[in-house]
């Protein structure tokens, strides 16, 4: 995908108008909806993006060395391995407990490991990413076997280990550990840690999260512990408390796209006909880029009532972001369809929809929730990835338009967005 396209075609948009509108002269056949005689009455949509703006992309804790059958550490000459899905915008952070410390653990800077070079996977050895790591906790101890774990409380700081200066011998990064990453296709990579015979520590299990770039996650170097986990992973291998945090504040965010809408005749589909190729008047461009504006051009061309919503109810232009609305007004004729379309933002080419015959107008004046009405449509023009990975693949499908079936998982529609209609007094 064209990362959030939408956004660069969005500044665009708000140069040619906001919410916009064509009307029809009277030159229509009479009984025809589409003429522009016919439009009596408003009506206000309210479409809102409802999704939570989780911080953090995917997250997880691997428990159980490779080739064991319980959950325990990892002792030298064993491994951990853990997949997980990533995209160019996305960075890798995780953390495991040097075992025989008091509150050492190994991982990457706190701003994580880049998984993408100029666009391509990422892989190969990466020990040269780990550091090992003082959580400020608890006061060092001799590490090793007879490490009795009984260091007075520290209230420090994050560090790393080389800057503590306690005098230990903890072994080096490249001695007790190796880091392998592998890319396995469809966005998926597989990360393996290996602990090296002869390494000076066993390591616990890992919890490990995936996340855009500025974010820090686990810890920030020279700030205190934030509390999230990392106290009982580093002092005592328990991984569950972060891993618990950290899938708490993870998940599928997406932008929503500027919304295009077209009044219309219920025999009419205007916009797409479903388990039909594309009709080639300007969807796969509101699909795979989230700009209306080509559709829009079409259907008015054809004699629709349509237009399109770019501004936000704040006052700002461009898509969708959690929390944020579009609040626009149609004039139409009860027994008249609306049909609507916006691109899911975090997509290939998928898109919202009322279904290829819309839905009818009626007289009730109460605001009515249409979002049980609104469905993700595959536009069939763009091969899909993994949702919310965003790579710049853009495989051409030469598809059909139909309900979203590709094989991943999605939130369910009214986990993403919320749309209301209510008609004017």
């Amino acid at each position: 995908m064209k990362v959030l396209r939408m956004i660069m075609i969005a500044a665009l948009l708000t140069g040619l108008f906001v919410q916009c509108q064509k009307e029809m002269e009277d030159d229509l056949p009479d009984g025809d909806l589409k003429k522009a005689s016919w439009l009596s009455g408003t009506y206000t949509v309210t479409v809102e993006n409802v999704a939570v703006d989780y911080p953090f992309f995917e997250a997880g804790v691997v428990r159980i060395p490779d080739g064991e059958s319980s959950a325990g550490p990892a002792f030298p000459g064993h491994a951990f391995s853990f997949s997980f899905h990533a995209g160019p915008n996305h960075k890798l952070s995780f953390a495991s407990m040097y075992g025989l410390s008091n509150d050492g653990f190994y991982a990457p800077a706190e701003g994580g490991i880049s998984l993408y070079d100029s666009g391509a996977p990422v892989t190969g050895d990466i020990t040269s990413e780990l550091h090992l790591w003082d959580a400020g906790t608890q006061v060092n101890q001799m590490p090793g076997p007879d490490n009795p774990h009984s260091g007075a409380d520290e209230n420090g700081v994050v560090r790393k280990m080389s800057d503590v200066g306690d005098g230990y011998d903890y072994g080096s990064v490249a001695t007790n550990l190796m880091a392998n990453l592998s890319y396995e296709g469809n966005s998926m990579f597989r990360l393996t840690i290996q602990v090296l015979e002869g390494s000076t520590t066993a390591i616990s299990p890992i919890a490990w999260v995936v996340h855009t770039d500025g974010k820090t996650p686990i810890f920030k170097e020279g700030v205190a512990d934030e509390g999230k986990g990392l106290e009982p992973l580093a002092e005592m291998g328990n991984a569950d408390p972060l891993g618990h945090y950290l899938a708490w504040n993870s998940g599928y965010v997406s932008p929503v796209a500027p919304v295009l809408w077209v009044l219309h005749e219920k025999k009419d589909k205007p916009i797409f006909t479903e388990n039909t190729p594309d009709y080639g008047d300007g969807l796969e461009t509101l699909a795979e880029t989230g700009n209306p504006e080509p559709l829009f051009n079409s259907l008015t061309a054809g004699g629709y009532a349509a237009g399109f919503q770019a501004m936000r109810t704040d006052g700002s232009s461009g898509p969708l972001f959690p929390g944020q609305k579009y609040m626009f007004s149609i004039e139409g004729h009860v027994g008249q369809s609306l049909s609507l379309a916006s691109m899911l933002g975090a997509s290939n080419d998928i898109f919202f929809s009322t279904g290829d015959e819309g839905l009818k107008l009626d007289n009730g004046v109460a605001e009515k929730d249409l979002t049980h009405y609104v469905k993700l449509y595959d536009a069939g023009t763009e091969v899909n990835e993994y949702p919310g990975t965003q790579t710049s693949a853009d495989v051409v499908e030469d598809g059909k338009v139909m309900l979203l079936d590709d094989g991943f998982s999605y939130p369910d529609v009214d986990q993403l967005i919320r749309v209301t209609i209510q008609k004017n007094e």
